[in-house]
C-alpha cells in the first residue's frame, strides 16, 4: 500500500527514473457513490495535481481533461499498472485546455505529464460500478487460435480498419461483407482511433469475434500509413486455399494496449 504522499522511485517505460507520488487524498477509495466520471489532471510548472483518487469511466472509457500551464506544449501518457495492459504512447498536450479518452482497463492506472523534462506521475484507481468494460476475448478455444503473420497491405492504407479489410479479410472463409471491424470489445462505444502504442481492432463474422488484428507501419512503427497486419484469427475462419500462412498459438492476442499518438479512425 502507497503511503499517503510518499514519493517512489520508478523505472519508467523507457527506462528513464520518473518520481511517482500517491494522489494527495491517498489510497483510491472502491466506494463507488460520488466518484467523478472524468479526471483532471493539472501539469504545472511547480509539478503535476491530480486532486482525486478514484474515478469511474464512461462508456467509452477513461476521460481526463489536461490543464496545462506550462505555456509550452509538453507530453500526456496513460498506462495500467498491471504490466502489458494499456500503454498510450506519449500524446501531445498542447497549453492550455485539452481532454484525451482512453479505453484503459478498470483497475490502477498511472497518469503521468512531463514537467522540466521530467515525467511526474500519479497513481489513480479506476473503478467500474456500471460495468461497462468487458474483456476483450476471441470467441473461439484458445486451442484453436491461430497466427496469420506479415500480411502486406498493398497499398499503404491510412484508416486502420481499410488496412485491416485489405490484408486479413482476403485470407478468410466468405466475401469481405461477411466481417464487421471496429475497436476491439472493451468499453462499449470505445474509438478505434485511441491513442495506444498497440494499434489494433477486433473482426466479427456472425456476431461472434473471430480475429484480433494489430497493425504497423514502415519498420514496425505504430502509426500509419499502415502496411503490415499480424493477426489471431479463430482456425475455422481461415481459408487456407487462400494462402493464409497459419501458425498455432495459444495466446490469441492481447487486446490491452499499447501508438504514440492516434491511430486514425477506420
Amino acid at each position: 500500500m502507497l503511503a499517503v504522499g510518499a514519493p517512489l522511485i520508478e523505472r519508467g517505460l523507457d527506462d528513464d527514473r520518473e518520481s511517482v507520488t500517491a494522489a494527495d487524498t491517498g489510497r483510491p477509495s472502491r466506494t463507488p457513490p460520488e466518484v467523478p466520471d472524468e479526471v483532471v489532471v493539472r501539469c504545472e510548472p511547480t509539478g503535476i495535481v491530480v486532486p482525486v483518487a478514484s474515478v469511474r469511466p464512461q462508456n467509452d472509457g477513461l476521460h481526463i481533461r489536461v490543464v496545462n500551464t506550462l505555456s509550452v506544449p509538453t507530453r500526456l501518457r496513460v498506462t495500467a499498472a498491471r504490466v502489458d495492459r494499456w500503454d498510450s504512447g506519449d500524446i501531445e498536450i498542447p497549453a492550455g485546455e485539452y481532454r484525451v479518452e482512453q479505453p484503459v482497463p478498470p483497475g490502477e492506472v498511472r497518469i503521468g505529464c512531463e514537467i522540466g523534462g521530467e515525467m511526474q506521475r500519479r497513481l489513480i484507481e479506476l473503478v467500474d460500478p456500471a460495468g461497462y468494460y468487458v474483456e476483450p476475448t476471441l470467441d473461439c478455444e484458445k486451442a484453436d487460435v491461430v497466427a496469420l503473420d506479415e500480411l502486406r497491405v498493398e497499398p499503404a492504407q491510412q484508416k486502420m480498419i481499410r488496412a485491416t479489410r485489405s490484408a486479413l479479410v482476403p485470407s478468410l472463409v466468405g466475401s469481405s461483407d461477411d466481417y464487421a471491424i471496429e475497436a476491439p470489445r472493451g468499453y462499449p462505444t470505445q474509438s478505434v482511433d485511441a491513442a495506444t502504442v498497440n494499434p489494433r481492432v477486433q473482426v466479427s463474422r456472425d456476431r461472434e469475434v473471430v480475429a484480433f488484428a494489430e497493425v504497423r507501419g514502415e519498420g514496425g512503427l505504430p502509426e500509419g500509413p499502415w502496411t503490415t497486419v499480424h493477426a489471431d484469427v479463430c482456425n475455422h475462419v481461415v481459408d487456407e486455399a487462400a494462402g493464409g500462412d497459419t501458425t498455432s498459438t495459444s495466446t490469441p492476442a492481447d487486446t490491452g494496449g499499447g501508438s504514440a499518438g492516434s491511430a486514425p479512425a477506420g
